[in-house]
């Protein structure tokens, strides 16, 4: 039987017991679906020249450290190395903070000091695998792209779909009236245009969107087994069940739909499992600043459209191997 691959992790943690702790608890047995070949370092910086010469599947990271905090880090990081799942592991993490980590550095997953062993492994092994098959997706699109296979209306006409849920009406009127309030979000788009990198064409330019609005969850469930959200936004308390719980079930139904929350009343707990159970893409705080907002949904929704298009491309490769097989028989 072939030995299992290893998998690149970095650690990175001030304090040298800790990068011990996460080595050892990661090479003890019961070892799960991967193995790791893994790289410790009590400094950000020199962490960050070792990710300029080797690539790294994923990164454990802690949030607060001297000189360069976590955030700073995985930021950093995330310009050298986007395809890198972000995991972080502190017991000091302020709310504000937090909140940050989850909007700008799109972490996979947050784990609390002190943390439960399976917890840990079955943490990275969800980030690993998320990431394997977004690198695979990516690269598949990329032989679609070399082998100049047609692709120009793989987004013709698309109206994305936003989906509010919030049993205050004011929030939802305010909040449709933001997003409609013009029609499009291209000025929004146009913004983030250098964060994915897409110049060799106009970023949704053409793009329309469509708000629904709800103040009931289950309303919410139902209406997504009627029609294709790109993006819901759920505030988190709510009477019938709460944010977390909803877009559980709301990714269940439509797993590619990014999630958003919003509220002004949720725990630093909360949150933490929002993040964790429920993948949301950010977190909006009650009151919000307009342009945050929107920039928000703008990331969501081009996340989620170059998700699909990915996929997308990587079927036109497995349609064009497939028929080059048939033809060679």
């Amino acid at each position: 039987m072939d030995a299992a691959p290893l998998y690149q992790v970095m650690i990175v943690d001030d304090e040298a017991s800790i990068v011990s702790a996460v080595r050892r608890e990661l090479s003890t047995p019961p070892l799960g679906r991967y193995r790791y070949e893994i790289e410790g370092f009590t400094d950000p910086a020199a962490a960050l020249e070792r990710a300029k010469t080797k690539r790294f599947d994923a990164v454990i990271s802690d949030y607060r450290m001297p000189g360069m905090d976590g955030l700073e880090f995985l930021k950093a990081l995330a310009a050298l190395q986007p395809e890198c799942a972000r995991l972080v592991l502190s017991g000091q993490t302020d709310m504000e903070g937090l909140i940050r980590m989850v909007n700008e550095t799109h972490i996979y997953r947050f784990i609390p000091k002190p943390w439960h062993d399976y917890f840990l492994k079955s943490s990275l092994s969800q980030a690993i695998a998320y990431a394997s098959a977004v690198t695979e997706n990516k690269r598949l699109a990329s032989l679609v792209r070399e082998r100049g296979i047609a692709v120009s209306a793989l987004e013709e006409g698309e109206v994305d779909q936003i989906l509010i849920v919030d049993d205050d009406p004011g929030i939802l009127a305010s909040l449709s009236r933001i997003l409609t309030r013009h029609g499009r979000i291209d000025d929004l788009f146009a913004a983030i245009q250098s964060e994915v990198g897409r110049r060799d064409r106009p970023l949704l330019d053409e793009s329309k969107i469509s708000v629904q609005i709800t103040p009931s969850p289950r309303h919410a469930l139902a209406m997504a087994t009627e029609l294709t959200f790109s993006c819901i936004i759920s505030d988190y308390r709510m009477p019938e069940m709460n944010g977390l719980e909803l877009l559980q079930k709301f990714a269940e139904i439509q797993p590619d739909c990014s999630r958003l929350m919003i509220s002004g009343e949720i725990s630093q707990d909360e949150l933490i499992i929002a993040v964790d159970i429920a993948h949301i893409f950010g977190f909006i705080s009650k009151p919000w600043q307009d342009f945050e907002l929107k920039l928000s949904i703008a990331q969501a929704l081009t996340w989620r459209r170059i998700q699909r298009e990915n996929h997308t491309l990587a079927e036109m490769v497995r349609a064009a191997g497939a028929g080059s097989a048939k033809a060679a028989q």
